[in-house]
């Protein structure tokens, strides 16, 4: 709890960069290395229990598929340079408790990120009625009901233009379920691909009425999806107000290799597999909850990752791994400093930098967001979560296809 306790004596922080999904007033500390996210109790208490049950429990094996758990904070206030402790916040404004947890993007160069809501179902029993038929419809009018998948948000680098080719909540929104793949195409692009851009500049305010930024917002032509005789013909995707530089129409000349890109298909299908496995076993429901997939963007060092990940020995040979034989934490683990132990020690300023980045994981998978989710003994497992993860392994499955067929005619 070092880490979380270096927070509650005044270190500043910020909003979390590269969150391409989920609520706003998600923090990070100084560093970059943890995230600081206001949680309600469900949430508090599943990482508790995922960090303190005993390696014999089966949630045990839940460990290494969720970030890291370091505490929880409540903010009563700041530090000031003076020692004095300044109150911000009026004392009878209620104070939400956040968990710090690891963050997932940390240590990437280019993180290209991906976010996707698991299951059939938005509520919990216990919504209001209201609630319940608002979820029903929006599970219903998007991906969510027929396939327990929904893509909630991606960002992808893109080294021509030093940017990220940014996928909005509104894309998985507005899709069927037969355009699942082209969310595939936009995270994993080929160099070959040519990815539009789903962004636009704010169109200038009316001056007879008030109107949001998306009032005007011209539409982009429908996302390509195969012939279906079961759907009809998707409406055209809205576009989200230009931020940043993301200033291209269309994405191409991607730079990672096919091979590149291959290896981490496999990689992802593989833990995919794990994770679909282990939750058959478990009788846990996951309303709301995600798996985020964040892989290096930058050809080079992911290159580099993936060659030290071979170097290393396989661990995981028995049915029972201890707590690092699952492969994430082969693809976490910190690489040995070659320099000695001095800089081992050396934990702050551009040397701790540059040995982040010498130790950058290729691939990070997690399950993430855990407010709605709850152990439901006697109930068996999350039927919506684990349709979820096989649709999004058949999705994995048909892009590696297409990556195997570029590196076979490269």
């Amino acid at each position: 709890m070092e880490a979380a306790s270096a927070l509650a004596l005044g270190q500043p922080s910020t909003p979390l960069l590269n969150q391409v999904a989920g609520h706003q007033g998600v923090m990070s500390d100084a560093s970059g290395s943890l995230v600081i996210k206001p949680s309600l109790p469900k949430e508090i208490a599943f990482y508790q229990l995922i960090n303190e049950t005993p390696r014999s429990s089966p949630f045990s094996k839940l460990k290494p598929f969720i970030p890291k758990y370091f505490g929880t904070l409540r903010l009563e206030g700041r530090l000031e340079g003076n020692g004095q402790l300044q109150a911000d916040i009026p004392e009878k404004a209620e104070i939400p408790e956040s968990v710090v947890i690891q963050n997932l993007s940390h240590g990437f160069t280019h993180p290209s990120i991906l976010d996707a809501k698991l299951g059939t179902v938005l509520h919990e029993p216990t919504a209001s009625e209201e609630k319940k038929e608002r979820m029903e419809k929006n599970a219903r009018e998007t991906t969510t009901k027929k396939t327990g998948l929904r893509l909630t948000g991606s960002q992808t680098w893109h080294a021509p233009t030093q940017s990220y080719i940014l996928t909005p909540k509104s894309f998985g929104k507005g899709i069927k379920a037969s355009q699942l793949p082209s969310g595939m195409v936009r995270y994993f692009p080929l160099p070959t691909d040519h990815i539009p851009s789903l962004v636009t500049p704010p169109s200038p305010a009316p001056t007879t009425s008030t109107s949001s930024t998306f009032g005007n917002a011209q539409l982009a032509p429908p996302v390509p999806s195969a012939p279906s005789s079961a759907e009809s013909k998707p409406p055209p995707l809205p576009l989200t107000p230009l931020t940043g530089n993301n200033e291209a129409k269309e994405y191409a000349g991607h730079a990672l290799p096919p091979k590149l890109l291959l290896r981490v298909l496999d990689i992802v299908d593989a833990e995919l597999s794990k994770l679909e496995t282990l939750l058959t076993g478990l009788e846990i429901r996951f309303v709301g909850a995600s798996v985020l997939v964040v892989y290096e963007g930058d050809a080079d060092r992911l290159a580099a990752a993936l060659d030290r990940l071979d170097s290393r020995p396989p661990k995981f040979v028995s049915d029972e791994p201890e707590d690092d034989d699952d492969l994430m934490d082969l693809l976490e683990d910190e690489e040995t400093d070659s320099e000695g132990s001095e800089e081992s020690d050396d934990l702050d300023g551009p040397k701790a930098d540059e040995r982040e980045k010498r130790r950058c994981p290729p691939v990070v998978l997690k399950l993430i967001d855990f407010a709605h989710t709850w152990l439901e003994e006697g109930g068996g497992p999350d039927q919506g979560v684990l349709l979820g993860l096989k649709t999004l392994r058949g999705l994995i499955a048909g892009r590696r296809g297409e990556v195997q067929s570029a590196v076979k005619e490269a």
